[in-house]
């Protein structure tokens, strides 16, 4: 089982208390609390901030479509009577979206400002608490918050900002320069306060390590959110985090990403990760959407796949066949137990035909089920019996923290100095190390997404690189600025007059 247990009480359902053992499970159930009395204890506060990180684990559902079904790296093709959904899978891979459909964006919205409203509650919490050691606590909700509000800007700009001070009723909309600089001011404040350690007890919080690797992105994204470029800022937030030693890359890339990366001693570079665990913290189903139908036995899964997330064939042609990070996909004739090719029946021509996963995808909305390569990034939990995994959701890394470092500096034209910094990232991927005339925007975007395919961050990168709307690739055209925003969903606007459209919707 993982280091994290699960706590139930009544006002705090589900809340995920983090500690190096789970062999205890007996708990206290608080029905009614003294708000100067409770939390009283560091367990009380690890009862408190619990509930803040479970609202975390919605990210690998809309957020996560978001970020990358709408980019070059995740496709979800129709595949006879599955996967159409309404249109939504086509609307999003050709930047068709609007404030209605799919729904997928108003359920990012929502996963969101879910989550800042348990921050609020909890903050308020502490803030009436006696505990000596809130303040820390505090600070880490706040990163928390900040986390949450760096989606939101990115993905929708003008957002109302909220916290435990907002009075109620329907809140106003802040600008997108607002909203970054409230991201920038609480962390800010947060940071200094944050535990600076990296350690089983902080595995899955916000330690400092990890607001400084959350506040070198936002200043990464500086110049999207605000039209003023923060390089030289967000340089000296990665040198904050490879300053303090306490992080360094894994030998192993896949160990980010396997079934035991919380003890595996992947930590090291996971910085932040959002906790998974099959039975008391569920949401991780990767396996699930992007494995054949007819891969159920050959795994020992007791739900069957869906046969859905794929990769374009342009971005698999980016992987080497010296990078070790080429190992994220699953492609080819997949054998079962016996060493024959399993075979299935396609439900779009009603022919037979070997499962051989093809970079080709022949048609968006009517793709056979074998074409496009699957990801398993995330290592399979063969013999599950259950829908979810165990594997954690690394947020930021090492790595990234490496990479961002690198690209500040080629911002800055400082290229000789970047490639020490993603040199340690190509070394440990076994490719060979770029040189000063390979340090450019087109080979750092390329670089981005080798490592941190499938980790929720595509759409962001390609925007900062202006290739997200510019660029065209298999089944999307060149498409309007507008679609660099994300609409504000429809239902949204109906139940607060305060907001406003983004330009360019209607």
């Amino acid at each position: 089982m993982k280091t994290l247990k699960i706590l139930y009480g009544l006002g705090l359902t589900g809340l995920m208390v983090f500690n190096q053992s789970c062999t205890n499970l007996d708990s206290t159930v608080y029905d009614q609390a003294d708000a100067g009395t409770f939390p009283a204890t560091e367990s009380d506060l690890n009862s408190v901030i619990g509930s803040s990180y479970g609202t975390l684990r919605s990210f690998v559902d809309d957020p996560f479509v978001l970020q990358e079904t709408t980019t070059d790296e995740v496709v979800v093709p129709t595949r006879g009577p599955d996967w159409y959904d309404d249109g939504r899978w086509q609307q999003l891979a050709k930047h068709q979206f609007t404030p209605l459909i799919p729904t997928n964006i108003n359920g990012a919205w929502e996963a969101f400002y879910r989550s800042i409203a348990n921050v609020n509650i909890n903050v308020a919490t502490l803030k009436a608490s006696s505990l000596a050691s809130k303040q820390t606590t505090i600070a880490e909700l706040r990163a928390i918050r900040a986390l949450n509000y760096y989606y939101l800007v990115d993905l929708f700009g003008n957002v109302p900002i909220l916290t435990e001070d907002s009075p109620a009723g329907n809140p106003v909309q802040s600008p997108r320069v607002d909203v970054y600089n409230f991201i920038v001011k609480e962390l800010k404040e947060a940071i200094p306060q944050m535990r600076n350690e990296s350690s089983i007890t902080m595995y899955g919080r916000m330690s400092r390590g990890a607001g400084h690797a959350l506040l070198a992105h936002v200043y990464l994204n500086a110049e999207v959110f605000t039209g003023t470029p923060r390089w030289t800022e967000a340089s000296a937030e990665c040198d904050s985090v490879i300053n303090s030693k306490l992080y360094s890359l894994s030998s192993n890339f896949l160990d980010n990403f396997a079934v035991n990366n919380d003890k595996n001693g992947s930590m090291r570079e996971n910085i932040f990760v959002i906790p998974y665990d099959k039975t008391f913290a569920t949401g991780n189903t990767f396996q699930l959407r992007t494995l054949h139908y007819a891969l159920q036995q050959k795994y020992g899964l007791a739900n069957s796949p869906w046969n859905g997330y794929c990769t374009y064939a342009d971005f698999y042609s980016t992987f080497s066949d010296q990078d070790a990070r080429k190992k994220m996909w699953l492609a080819g004739p997949q054998t079962g137990s016996d060493g024959k090719v399993i075979q299935y029946d396609d439900r779009v021509d009603g022919l037979r035909h070997d499962v051989n996963f093809t970079p080709e995808i022949s048609a968006l909305e009517r793709a056979l089920a074998y074409q496009g390569v699957r990801f398993q990034k995330f290592e399979i939990q063969t013999g599950n019996l259950v829908t979810s995994q165990d594997n954690d959701f690394p947020i930021f890394r090492y790595s990234s923290v490496l990479m961002a470092k690198a690209e500040a500096l080629v911002r800055l034209g400082k290229a000789a100095e970047a490639l020490s910094y993603i040199n340690q990232v190509r070394k440990r991927a076994g490719v060979s190390d770029f040189t000063t005339a390979d340090l450019t925007l087109d080979n750092l975007l390329k670089e981005y997404g080798r490592e941190f395919a499938f980790e929720g961050r595509r759409r962001t990168d390609l925007i900062r690189f202006k290739s997200f709307t510019q660029k065209a690739w298999q089944f999307k055209p060149v498409t309007d600025s507008k679609y660099n925003l994300m609409p504000i969903p429809s239902v949204q606007i109906s139940s607060n007059p305060n907001l406003k459209q983004n330009p360019g919707y209607n």
